[in-house]
């Protein structure tokens, strides 16, 4: 679609509602969806991934997007137009509010979710390329925003004799290089209904030992490649070979359960681990297995436990822990994830009570990139 006799006058109107937009956010931005680190700068000297557009990429993605109205009336003819350069000069601009909070398997369809009982904002999901426009588009209309996980799914099928299989992998995400999901992840990005790919969960465990840091880089150097101002991840242990550096990847997304000891302890070393990586951490809580526990037995009483977890001998955390230590993680990073979505679990009427609260909170806790800095 293209509209050759008007552009000029649309960008000027634009042009002048965004400096409007931006001079009203600059007295509130305790509301913004800004970084709290300067802007994005170049990969340091040790690798030549990053490439101008990539800086010029986070220095747009990371704190003004396109309204999602505007975004779908742009004029588009060919996929080299549409940069975030290219977004903000014909959308009006904004920041999303809050910090991006919900839970895994949270949507039931590519178009529609579980549940909107709680107000979450965000989730983390495997949707297949088919699937994958859809639900942009149905999740922006929510105000929703998606982690994803374009080669997530059953490990199996990314794997050879038990071990973990590049040239598997990449295949699967070669059916995600299509134009019109290259399109809609650029202007996800660009008005925040994307926040972030993860390449992998738990690299540290069933996929064969053959996994190392340099190559996670690698794949998401692959991913960039095709999505240039997409940020990328991995979900694992932070600490995971620690004494290799990830150079590429922009952030990790890192699991607390009461089993790691106590959560002060843990944030610290998790935040120090990442801020010496130049990497961005996503929290998450494993509210179905990460309650307090004994090892001797399987008893989850009912005061002190939100009863039995999906195995021997973890418990579901308590509604106090969600809400405390979900608060008390969710203002550290660049979002607040849970494992996982369960009807059970969130039926509860002191569950449900303690997930809209910390929603709440969440709501008003400013959110940050997770552009590696």
């Amino acid at each position: 679609m293209t509209h050759v006799n008007t552009h000029a006058g649309r960008l000027r109107r634009l042009r002048a509602l965004a400096l409007l937009v931006v001079l009203v956010g600059a007295c509130n931005e305790a509301d913004n969806l800004t970084s709290t680190s300067s802007p994005e700068i170049a990969l340091d000297s040790v690798t030549n991934d990053s490439t101008a557009a990539d800086s010029a990429a986070a220095l747009v993605a990371d704190s003004l997007a396109v309204d999602s109205l505007a975004a779908d009336s742009l004029a588009v003819d060919s996929l080299s137009q549409l940069t975030p350069t290219a977004l903000l000069a014909e959308g009006a601009l904004y920041a999303r509010k809050g910090m991006p909070y919900g839970p895994s398997g949270l949507w039931q369809t590519s178009a529609s979710v579980q549940s909107k009982a709680i107000p979450f904002t965000a989730s983390t999901n495997f949707t297949h390329a088919g699937g994958l426009v859809k639900q942009i588009n149905a999740a922006r209309a929510m105000g929703h925003r998606l982690v994803l996980n374009m080669t997530g799914g059953n490990h199996a099928k990314h794997k050879s004799n038990g071990r973990f299989d590049l040239r598997k992998w990449k295949a699967t995400m070669n059916t995600y290089n299509r134009r019109d999901i290259k399109e809609a992840i650029a202007r996800g990005v660009a008005d925040g209904t994307v926040i972030l790919n993860s390449v992998m969960d738990e690299p540290n465990v069933d996929w064969g030992g053959n996994v190392t840091k340099p190559l996670l880089d690698q794949m998401a150097r692959y991913v960039k490649a095709i999505f240039p101002t997409l940020p990328v991840g991995v979900a694992l242990r932070y600490d995971w070979q620690p004494n290799v550096k990830f150079r590429v990847m922009d952030a990790y997304v890192t699991q607390y359960s009461w089993g790691k000891g106590p959560i002060g302890a843990w944030r610290s070393k998790v935040l120090d681990n990442a801020r010496s990586q130049g990497m961005k951490v996503m929290f998450a809580m494993n509210i179905l297995n990460g309650g307090s526990y004994t090892y001797k037995n399987w008893n989850c009483p009912s005061g002190s436990t939100g009863g039995r977890g999906t195995r021997k001998p973890t418990c579901r955390m308590t509604p106090s822990q969600v809400r405390e230590w979900g608060s008390y993680l969710g203002g550290s990073g660049c979002g607040l994830l849970l494992w996982r979505y369960d009807r059970a679990f969130m039926s509860k009427g002191a569950n449900v009570s303690a997930l809209r609260n910390l929603a709440s909170i969440m709501s008003k806790t400013p959110g940050r990139s997770c552009r590696r800095s």
